[in-house]
Formats: C-alpha cells, sequence, structure tokens
C-alpha cells in the first residue's frame, strides 16, 4: 500500500476523536464536522510530512515506537498511546500491496491482495 493508503487507514481505524479532542463537547453541532474535518487532514497531513521526511528507517526496521516517538518529536499533537497505534497498524500495512479491482452489485469492494508474512 502506498504511503498515503496507509496512513489515511490506519487514522481511519485508531484515531479516537473524542480522545484526541475533548473539546468537540462544547463545540455547536452545525461547526463539528467542519472542525472535526479539518483536524483529521491537518494531523494526515503532518504524519505524512514526518514519514516521508524522517520515517523511512524506522518503517524499513519495522519500529513502530521509534516512528511514534519521531512523530511525537515533530509536533504530532496526538495522545501517545493513540499515536502508537496508529504507527503500528501503519507498519502493518506498509508490507501489504493492494491494488482495487471492481465493486461488486452487491455494492462490496474487490481487492487484489499481496502480502509479506514473516
Amino acid at each position: 500500500m502506498s504511503i498515503d493508503a496507509c496512513i489515511a487507514h490506519a487514522i481511519h481505524s485508531d484515531l479516537d476523536i473524542l480522545e484526541a479532542l475533548p473539546e468537540v463537547h462544547d463545540i455547536p453541532v452545525e461547526d463539528l464536522e467542519p472542525y472535526i474535518e479539518r483536524y483529521v487532514v491537518g494531523v494526515q497531513s503532518t504524519l505524512r510530512e514526518v514519514i516521508v521526511d524522517r520515517g523511512e528507517p524506522y518503517i524499513r526496521s519495522k519500529d513502530a515506537a521509534g516512528l511514534c516517538a519521531t512523530c511525537l518529536d515533530a509536533g504530532v499533537s496526538l495522545p501517545p498511546s493513540m499515536l502508537l497505534k496508529i504507527c503500528q497498524t501503519i507498519m502493518q500495512l506498509v508490507t501489504i500491496d493492494a491494488r482495487f479491482i471492481l465493486d461488486t452489485e452487491e455494492g462490496a469492494s474487490l481487492y487484489y491482495v499481496k502480502m509479506a508474512v514473516s
């Protein structure tokens, strides 16, 4: 998977908005969606920038904790335990080669997946 796809999937599966942004309880409902969207896009952009610039050694050595520490050092504003889980998910996904094939008539997406298992 591309690093962008890995980051997007990790954020989708591991980001807990209520834990990362406790202030959402005080935001008016009509402002909530754009506020959260800006935050998620910002986190995704920052993660991508840090991983592309400084993350290669950690990805090659499958060091999720080192990648997490690098992201924290670079200013990624997530709780450390959540960021570690995101980095672990990225490590798992980066070794998967997945290609979209088609959407079935039932609405399911079909992918070709090649994985490295150690």
